[in-house]
């Protein structure tokens, strides 16, 4: 028995915008944006050919698919096995707040060790994940169709995807996972937009997930290389990079004007400074549009990869990112585990171009020199 599961976490409701947590009790519906998504959403899956809705019982859930039916022409059929996990005493309370409790990290980790990670009250992800291996096994033995539409909360979404080893952690209202459902296994289908800034940042990353045989594209969209002259020549190593592995290379707009908009009043920032914050979601939040309308699955990057930048601060805008534009961001390691010495031995290799700044100005040194 195999099935193709089209995974939805619904749209945003009011407690979602104001960061609260929501679990079992908080049970309210979407707020406008969240009737956005799910428009998009209806959409997006028209020609998936899906057969049947299954929707977690809570009102943001049920609101969701009952737009998506709309367009889908199907009925919906609720299952207690796609409800929201329960959070016990985190319910209700800010997100901003519960991030500082001890069991925070515990219950964020994918290792095993944390399976039992639960808040007081609540459940743990040990139950949360039995329980959704139960109802897909229920919802895929007893549904005729093959392909099937489950729209349900972050926390199932989130392990779901841990159960396919893609341990993401940002997890977007109104996102959309694809997976095969076959003999009690779960399958992630993923199409990946890795977007470069350089070649030098990307190698190893490309060649990595090259010999992996992982389906990807690189993107390259960076308006804040300056002068022109060097956004080509940058441009051109790494399309190179592209074709020594056979990857596909997808170079979107130079929009300088744009980026020194946005930036303005932040020209004198240091590196990993304000600046950096508003570039990194710029661009990440470019490639995401791009990748939703053009049957990618989520978005990385090597915008992290340089010793010169702040990783947690680009994860920090890559998820602001994913949570405007519903397409999830995927962390993919380019430092640690013998990348960096890779990345260092393909540079020589390849005799890659290999620029002394980031882009929006030269870095100098402590002698103010370029």
């Amino acid at each position: 028995m195999s099935k193709r599961l089209f995974i939805i976490r619904h749209g945003q409701t009011d407690y979602n915008a104001k960061g609260i947590c929501q679990g079992q009790k908080c049970n309210i519906g979407l707020n406008l944006q969240g009737i956005k998504q799910a428009e998009e959403i209806k959409l997006n899956l028209q020609n998936k050919n899906i057969g049947a809705i299954y929707s977690s019982p809570l009102k943001r859930a049920a609101e969701t698919a009952a737009i998506i039916s709309e367009a889908l022409n199907l009925p919906i059929h609720e299952h207690e096995g796609l409800i929201e996990g329960n959070f016990g005493v985190a319910e209700g309370q800010l997100m901003s707040e519960v991030k500082t409790w001890n069991i925070y990290p515990a219950w964020c980790s994918p290792e095993a060790k944390y399976d039992d990670a639960h808040y007081d009250e609540g459940e743990s992800k040990t139950q949360i994940r039995a329980r959704i291996l139960n109802a897909l096994q229920d919802i895929c033995t007893n549904e005729k169709a093959d392909n099937i539409l489950l729209v349900t909360h972050s926390a199932i979404a989130r392990l779901m995807n841990w159960m396919a080893g893609n341990f993401i952690q940002g997890m977007p209202n109104g996102a959309i996972f694809e997976f095969v459902y076959e003999d009690g296994k779960l399958t992630l289908v993923e199409k990946i937009l890795l977007l470069s800034c350089c070649a030098p940042c990307s190698c190893a990353v490309i060649k990595t997930l090259a010999e992996q045989k992982k389906d990807f594209s690189v993107v390259f969209y960076n308006p804040n290389i300056r002068p022109y002259a060097e956004y080509t020549k940058r441009r051109d190593e790494n399309e190179r990079v592209c074709r020594q592995y056979g990857v596909d290379f997808v170079e979107l707009e130079y929009d300088n004007e744009r980026w020194c908009a946005l930036t303005k009043g932040l020209e004198n920032e240091p590196e990993r400074g304000k600046r950096c914050s508003v570039c990194f979601k710029m661009r990440l939040k470019r490639a995401m549009e791009y990748a939703k309308h053009n049957g990618f699955t989520a978005v990385a990057s090597v915008l992290g990869v340089s010793r010169w930048k702040n990783l947690a601060q680009v994860n920090e805008a890559a998820f602001a990112a994913a949570a405007e534009t519903t397409i999830p961001y995927v962390e993919i390691e380019g430092r640690k585990n013998g990348m960096q010495d890779l990345r260092q031995h393909l540079i020589k290799e390849l005799n890659l171009y290999n620029q002394d700044y980031c882009g929006c100005k030269p870095r100098f040194n402590d002698k103010g020199e370029n």
